[in-house]
């Protein structure tokens, strides 16, 4: 059992390196010899674990996956979907520093590091929009796929950009405050989306119940 646990703890010291690495220097810049420094593992030690940063990478992409998905199932009030999503991102401020890389690397490279699997994902995320617009409880004349977009920039763009709040607010992204008023004014605009949405049930439109991070 000892060893088991100091395999995991190994593990998640590895990973943990990993995604301050990825956040630093993106995916491309990203090495084994400063993601083991990272650890304080030598390098052969950390080859034992993963083969390879595209290795690492995938089991960050799992976790931020299977998070991402439980903040989608967990979240049923509509008028919470634009905080929720934002609570998630604030508590993992390095993806969100990650996601800023990638952003700045795909400007050349046009790729999209495992673009499938983080497509099914947010797919998955826009089916739970789906399913409240179909039993009424979000304005199907919003085009879901639009929504989510929405509530992906008002949850991320004032973590990606924190000199862009620090002007506009006067503080910065993870200070307490701002961050209680960023909720507050998100459940807001949640509750007023939320509030076009007709009570009856219109009829389902199978071209767009499609079973599917960012």
């Amino acid at each position: 059992m000892g060893e088991i646990r100091d395999a995991t703890r190994t593990r998640s010291k590895i990973v943990a390196a990993a995604k301050k690495e990825f956040a630093a220097r993106g995916l491309a810049g990203a090495r084994i010899e400063s993601i083991a420094r990272r650890a304080k593992l030598t390098k052969q030690l950390l080859y034992h674990y993963f083969p390879g940063k595209e290795a690492l990478f995938d089991e960050i992409l799992e976790h931020a996956i299977q998070e991402r998905k439980a903040t989608a199932a967990a979240d049923d009030d509509p008028r919470t979907m634009f905080s929720r999503r934002f609570a998630a991102a604030a508590a993992d401020p390095v993806w969100i520093r990650f996601l800023t890389w990638e952003a700045a690397e795909f400007a050349s490279k046009r790729q999209i590091t495992r673009r499938e699997i983080r497509k099914e994902t947010i797919q998955h995320q826009t089916n739970a929009i789906l399913a409240k617009q179909f039993r009424g409880r979000l304005p199907q004349t919003i085009k879901a796929e639009l929504l989510q977009l929405a509530i992906f920039a008002l949850a991320t763009y004032p973590l990606a950009f924190a000199q862009i709040t620090e002007m506009v607010t006067g503080m910065t992204p993870d200070d307490p405050a701002f961050q209680r008023q960023w909720s507050e004014f998100l459940d807001h605009i949640g509750a007023l989306v939320a509030s076009t949405a007709k009570v009856k049930r219109a009829p389902c439109d199978a071209s767009r119940s499609r079973l599917g991070v960012w």
